[in-house]
């Protein structure tokens, strides 16, 4: 398989995932770490003509990629199964109090590891671009929010 194609499925699976793990994040949780300075893999992926992101680029981009999503595979079954018992201490009445929250408090720490995963993610791919690619990233994002705003 081609390197390009493989980036394309891993970050497909990646979005997807993220999005099912994450779910009122989506669009919001982007917007998020744009607004923070950093850029999630698609960005990069869809611009990466126009940026001149070289192969040692696209390769260790790729790897930073492959390792959030082989960290986190874990980490997301575990977690949609920890919700599910979660909802189900909430269903019962009344509800065991020391149960759920017990509960509770592994459903958080499982998302405190993911979203840790994915700021590593994020660190890594800006870590990978030079400053050139930076702004010219942050000026597209300023056209962008330019042309949405009234």
């Amino acid at each position: 398989m081609k390197p390009m194609m493989a980036l394309f499925l891993v970050l497909s699976f990646s979005v997807v995932a993220a999005a099912q793990t994450e779910a009122p994040t989506g669009d919001r949780g982007k917007r998020e770490a744009l607004m923070m300075g950093l850029y999630p893999p698609d960005i990069i992926m869809r611009r990466q003509q126009a940026l001149g992101i070289t192969d040692n680029q696209r390769a260790d981009i790729l790897k930073a990629v492959q390792t959030f999503q082989a960290e986190v595979a874990e980490l997301q079954w575990t977690l949609q199964n920890d919700q599910q018992l979660l909802r189900q201490s909430f269903a019962v009445y009344p509800i065991k109090t020391a149960d759920a929250l017990l509960q509770a408090e592994q459903v958080l720490e499982l998302e405190s590891k993911f979203k840790l995963a994915h700021f590593r993610l994020l660190i890594a791919i800006k870590n990978e671009l030079t400053e050139k690619q930076i702004t010219m990233i942050d000026e597209g994002i300023k056209r962008k929010r330019e042309k949405m705003s009234p």
